[in-house]
C-alpha cells in the first residue's frame, strides 16, 4: 500500500486546524488568567481592608500584609498584560493601520506581534536573572521570599509570548484569507455600511 503526500490545500487545512486548537487552548489559559487576576485583586483588597481594621483594634499592624498586596499587584500587572494583549486592549495608534489596505494591516499586526514576542523573551531572560539575584533573600517582613515576587516577570513574559503567538497566527490567517478572497469594491449604486 502506498501513501500519498498531502497536497498544499490539505496541509494548509491541517495547519489551520492545529492553529485553531492552539488558539482555543490559549483561550482557556486566558480565562484562567482572568480568574487569577480577579482572585488576586480580591485578595489584595481584602488584605488591605483587614490591615486597616486591625490597626484600630490591635496596637500593632501586620507588616507582611502590605508586602503581600504589593507582590500580588506585580502578578496582576504581568498577567494582565497578557490578557490585554489577547483582548486587544493595549494602547495603539490606529492612524497608520487605518491608512493601509487589509493585507498590509495583517502584515503590520504580524510585525507588531513579533516585536511583542521579543519583549516577552526579554522579560523571561532578565526576569529569570532578577529572580536568581534574590534567590533565598527574604522580604523586610521576613515572611516572603523575594524571588516569589520577582517570579511575576518571567511568568508574565511566557504568557505574553504565548498570546502574541496567537495574535500573530491570527494575523497570518487573516492575510491568507485576504489573499484568497480579495475585497471587491462596491458596484455603482450599491449601499455600503460605514
Amino acid at each position: 500500500m502506498t501513501m500519498t503526500q498531502p497536497g498544499p490545500a490539505q496541509s494548509h487545512g491541517a495547519l489551520r486546524r492545529a492553529f485553531i486548537a492552539y488558539d482555543r487552548t490559549m483561550g482557556g489559559l486566558d480565562l484562567l488568567c482572568r480568574w487569577a487576576i480577579g482572585l488576586a485583586l480580591g485578595g489584595a483588597f481584602l488584605l488591605l481592608v483587614f490591615q486597616v481594621l486591625v490597626r484600630y483594634v490591635l496596637p500593632f499592624p501586620f507588616p507582611w500584609i502590605e508586602e503581600a498586596a504589593v507582590y500580588l499587584c506585580g502578578y496582576i500587572a504581568m498577567i494582565g498584560a497578557a490578557v490585554c494583549l489577547r483582548q486587544g486592549f493595549h494602547l495603539q495608534v490606529d492612524l497608520l493601520q487605518d491608512a493601509l489596505g487589509p493585507q498590509a494591516q495583517f502584515v503590520l499586526i504580524f510585525i507588531q506581534n513579533i516585536i511583542v514576542i521579543f519583549f516577552g523573551l526579554f522579560l523571561v531572560k532578565y526576569g529569570y536573572r532578577f529572580v536568581m539575584l534574590g534567590w533565598g533573600q527574604t522580604s523586610p517582613s521576613s515572611y516572603f521570599l523575594v524571588s516569589y515576587a520577582r517570579m511575576a516577570m518571567p511568568v508574565g513574559g511566557v504568557l505574553i509570548i504565548l498570546q502574541a503567538l496567537v495574535m500573530g497566527g491570527r494575523a497570518l490567517c487573516g492575510l491568507a484569507d485576504a489573499r484568497r478572497n480579495p475585497p471587491h469594491p462596491p458596484a455603482g449604486g450599491q449601499i455600503v455600511d460605514v
